[in-house]
């Protein structure tokens, strides 16, 4: 089974705003790791929100709903704006099916801005509340453990 964050860095990467395949979920590679150029994003899951779910008159929506914090990383302040505003007009209301899921709505929730002094970088930062349900619902592949010990 993918997880939605496979999905949502496959739709980040979709949006073709000039990071190729730098999107990284939590953490991006170190230096002088390949992938370390600029610019890149940084994605990841603050919190599921109404983890009991929203109802409607017809009955629940059964929609999974969580925040993400989308991080825009680069030398040029210009730049990191301009893919941060491009990324916003692309996933605001953006809806229907993509690879493993069903994506109700995405909404855009609020946008700031920093410097980061130790690596002379600048970051736009941007949250998004993502709700999708999955197409399918195979099981998540149960890791086996041989238990029986083997002679040397």
């Amino acid at each position: 089974m993918i997880i939605f964050e496979q999905t949502f860095r496959d739709l980040l990467i979709r949006a073709n705003l000039g990071v190729d395949n730098r999107v990284f979920l939590m953490q991006a590679p170190q230096v002088p790791a390949t992938q370390a150029k600029n610019p890149y994003m940084i994605f990841f899951m603050v919190a599921p929100v109404d983890p009991i779910g929203l109802k409607t008159m017809n009955g629940p929506l059964n929609y999974e709903n969580r925040l993400y914090q989308v991080s825009i990383y680069d030398t040029s302040q210009t730049r990191a704006i301009a893919i941060g505003d491009s990324l916003r007009m692309y996933l605001d209301t953006l809806h229907g099916d993509f690879e493993n899921v069903h994506i109700g709505h995405t909404f855009y929730l609020t946008q700031t801005w920093s410097r980061e002094p130790d690596t002379e970088l600048f970051q736009v930062i941007q949250e998004y509340r993502v709700m999708f349900r999955y197409l399918n619902y195979d099981p998540p592949a149960t890791p086996t453990r041989n238990t029986r010990r083997t002679a040397p």
